[in-house]
């Protein structure tokens, strides 16, 4: 008798499996997906492994496969094991980032009533009576349904009624994200096309004669859907009844890139002699992964060419006969990466992010798998693509915190994860930044990664043949804005932009201005009482949008009309505070009138326009001065861009987060590379109101080691990441006070539990509420626990409802 250990769609302690019997009619393989019975319901499970003897004495059988094979390979369960691990999820949450799209399924129950048993002594005019009486009458009826119909506490309600026989429970198993298959018709019978044109003479009605002769002329299956329409339904089953025809189904797939075309060689350009020892080093990469996994650090000055680095490396890869994933930080620069990698590799490239339709994403995941593609692009997820052989991964723009997964279990970050499925595959991985990671620069100085330079831009030529040499970076600028308001200034954009502005714009240039804060107001304020329109489920300020006239919280989306009166005074003196993207573009507007100013922030993407369309109106001229958000910050090569502007660098800058210093460097840094890309120089101006923190000043010299040296310093001092492990606890709930209790609760008992594991290097840093302490109506506070034995200290403690555990947070608020 065998048996499988199966991780269940459940939630339950990191690495749990629970033991269930293979019925003989069924041929269970691990990565197998399964319905299996848990508790009172049915629930999805993944089988991990088989075994001959279960962890109990009593198990339950499997009830049926989801799938008739596995889905998942050797890989995905070892990875997922891991991140269950490491991560603190439960095992079938690591593992079902590796299905299919659309396969988590949910069992659709349903509720009968039983014959002579349908009063159970409730009263008929109670609302349990009445619940009951509709059920005889309809004789069935959803259980969910069922349920609303019940007072509260209706789901225990029907499970005592189950178990005493009042009602009986029916489960449908659905089989999610099915194959899209297309009927089309064929010869049958061993005809042959030209057999179904000598049944001109046979004596077949006339539409079944059109019929055989259309199929005859196409010499190629016909589509089922076009003979329908052509010549009615039922003439097509009437040629297959004779047997003249035959129904051949083809499963259909979406592909994202037209399958088809030979592998371009690299186009004319000539690496720089930086640039070739990175390829160079990276391809000899490959030969040594036998000898341990080699990841590569590009720290590359924006603009010195790691885009090509990275599609050469490639290219070493896929003429090994490997394949490679390129991940990028967010999903708006998806649309350029496929652009450039595609036209290395035509058709030979995948994409995989969020957003994509749901029979597309589940088309192109089978796709990825059968192997038809050598690349795979896309944002964080797209880590878990089922490449049945991986040889490379790179990951441009490595420092960006987007490939932490935040907000959802499991709380993984992809580029831990990279490492983690590298060396399991011996894969090469290539992290790609100007400005790393201050952990991740750490790890390349103390040789866990292999640093490679780029220390100089490639030439206004783009690095081809011919080519001069390196460009300079773009001229940077800092305006203390303090200064110009003493001198009576009181625009957002210093004297220096505004003439640097219609300056760029007369030459027939372009400029991008930057402020990482949407909206035309973060506050809307009452000037008689001081009262700030705020957001009623999170505790955070309402933000004035122009576009609409309306109220947005950036928390939970909640929308609320502009208010005409203070709500707490009376007084009608409502004034708007601070400055967002909306309101840039309507200075810019007064400034240079006839000026063609764009938007491109989130605003912009949830409206529904697509995320490479700002981009192309910047690349083609159309758009003279683009206003964004972080958006703008990355991937944009626009030779005729000459200008970048930082509305306000101090956005950011003091939230409470040891990382907020390098965070502003990196974006001031990665905005303004966008400047001076071709052959005319580039200018930057820095507008802010702490001219002398470190970040800033740095970032003007963009000068990344000197910012390096400083936050290394701190953080030893602090005893924070590089130096510790971090794992960020927060509790949540409608009661504020319950919230602070819990809270308050399990910080006490880590530290008794430090105390009695002797574990002197954890520190228990908290509770403290969260920052925002409310969102959507959920009152926050959290714990931070600091040390190099987190998972040990970690290791058995059962959390509560309501908590959520991160391990090596992108953020501690």
């Amino acid at each position: 008798m065998e048996y499988a250990e199966v991780a269940v769609d459940a939630p339950v302690a990191p690495s749990r499996t629970f033991s269930y019997h293979i019925p003989a009619r069924f041929a269970v393989e691990p990565g197998q997906l399964v319905w299996v019975p848990f508790g009172r319901r049915v629930a999805q499970g993944i089988v991990v492994k088989l075994s001959p003897a279960p962890q109990v004495e009593v198990t339950k059988d499997i009830l049926q496969p989801v799938e008739p094979t596995p889905l998942l390979d050797w890989r995905a369960l070892r990875i997922g094991e891991w991140m269950s691990r490491y991560y603190l999820c439960s095992l079938f949450d690591a593992l079902a980032l590796f299905l299919p799209p659309e396969f988590k399924g949910h069992v659709r129950a349903t509720v009968h009533p039983v014959p002579g048993q349908q009063s159970d002594g409730a009263p008929q005019d109670s609302p349990t009576g009445k619940a009951l009486l509709e059920l005889v009458q309809r004789g069935q009826m959803p259980e969910a349904e069922f349920t609303q119909l019940l007072p509260r506490g209706g789901a225990r309600q029907v499970d005592r009624w189950t178990e005493k026989g009042v009602i009986q429970r029916q489960v449908a198993l659905p089989r999610p994200g099915r194959f899209r298959y297309e009927c089309f018709l064929v010869p049958g019978g061993g005809l042959t096309y030209t057999d179904l044109v000598r049944q001109k003479d046979s004596g077949l009605p006339r539409r079944q004669e059109s019929l055989a002769q259309a199929v005859a002329e196409s010499r190629q299956p016909y589509p089922r859907t076009l003979a329908n329409k052509e010549f009615g339904n039922s003439v097509a089953d009437a040629l297959v009844e004779k047997g003249l025809l035959a129904q051949d189904w083809a499963r259909v797939e979406n592909d994202s890139v037209p399958v088809g075309g030979e592998p371009a060689g690299p186009p004319d350009f000539v690496l720089t002699p930086a640039q070739a020892n990175a390829v160079e080093r990276i391809a000899r990469g490959f030969d040594e992964t036998g000898r341990g996994t080699k990841t590569f650090l590009l720290h590359g000055v924006t603009g010195s060419g790691k885009t090509e680095v990275y599609l050469r490396s490639i290219e070493e890869a896929v003429r090994r006969g490997k394949q490679a994933i390129f991940l990028v930080p967010e999903i708006s620069l998806t649309p350029q990466t496929v652009e450039r990698v595609n036209s290395r590799f035509p058709g030979r490239v995948a994409v995989l992010h969020s957003r994509q339709p749901p029979r597309k994403k589940f088309d192109q995941w089978w796709a990825i798998r059968d192997g038809k593609y050598d690349v795979v692009v896309g944002p964080r997820s797209a880590i878990f693509a089922p490449l049945p052989n991986i040889g490379i991964i790179v990951i441009d723009e490595e420092h960006e915190w987007t490939y932490k997964q935040d907000d959802a279990q499991p709380r993984y970050d992809a580029r831990t994860t990279a490492l983690e499925m590298a060396r399991l595959e011996q894969a090469v991985v290539v992290l790609g930044s100007a400005t790393p990671d201050v952990e991740t620069y750490y790890q390349a100085s103390r040789g866990r990664h292999v640093l490679l330079n780029l220390p100089q831009r490639i030439g206004s030529g783009g690095g081809r043949a011919g080519d001069s040499g390196g460009a300079p970076l773009a001229a940077a600028e800092i305006c203390d804005m303090r200064e110009e308001l003493r001198q009576g200034n009181r625009s957002i954009f210093s004297r220096r932009l505004a003439l640097e502005l219609a300056e760029t714009v007369n030459r027939g240039q372009q400029a991008i201005l930057f402020l990482n804060r949407r909206g035309s107001a973060p506050i809307v304020q009452c000037r008689d009482c001081g009262y700030v329109a705020s957001c009623s489920g999170c505790s955070v300020s309402l933000t004035y949008h122009a576009t609409d006239g309306r109220l947005l919280c950036h928390r939970c989306n909640r929308r609320a009309r502009m208010p005409r009166q203070c709500r707490e005074c009376q007084g009608t003196r409502i004034r708007q505070l601070g400055i967002g993207t909306q309101r840039v573009v309507e200075e810019v507007g007064q400034l240079l009138p006839g000026v063609n100013v764009e938007r491109w922030d989130a605003d912009v993407t949830r409206s529904g326009v697509s995320p490479d369309e700002p981009m192309a109106r910047l690349t083609r001229g159309e758009t003279q001065v683009l206003v964004g958000t972080q958006m703008v910050a990355k991937g944009l090569d626009v030779p005729n861009v000459t200008l970048v502007g930082v509305v306000l660098a101090d956005v950011g800058m003091h939230l409470p987060d040891f990382r907020s210093g390098e965070r502003t460097f990196g974006l001031l840094c990665q905005v303004a590379g966008r400047a001076g890309r071709g052959a005319q120089p580039g200018r930057v101006i820095i507008q802010t109101y702490q001219p002398e923190h470190y970040a800033v000043q740095a970032a003007a010299r963009q000068d990344y080691l000197t910012l390096y040296q400083q936050e290394i310093v701190a953080r030893r001092e602090q005893s924070n990441p590089p130096f510790n492990r971090l794992a960020h606890l927060v509790y949540q709930h409608t009661n504020r006070t319950a919230c602070q209790r819990q809270a308050s609760t399990l910080a006490r008992e880590f530290r008794e539990r430090r105390g009695r594991g002797g574990l002197s290097d954890v520190e228990v840093i908290g509770p403290a509420p969260g920052i925002p302490e409310r969102v959507r109506g959920q009152y926050r506070w959290h714990i931070l626990l600091r040390g190099r034995n987190l998972h040990r200290f970690l290791d058995g403690v059962a959390f509560a409802n309501g908590w959520s555990v991160d391990v090596d947070p992108a953020h501690v608020t």
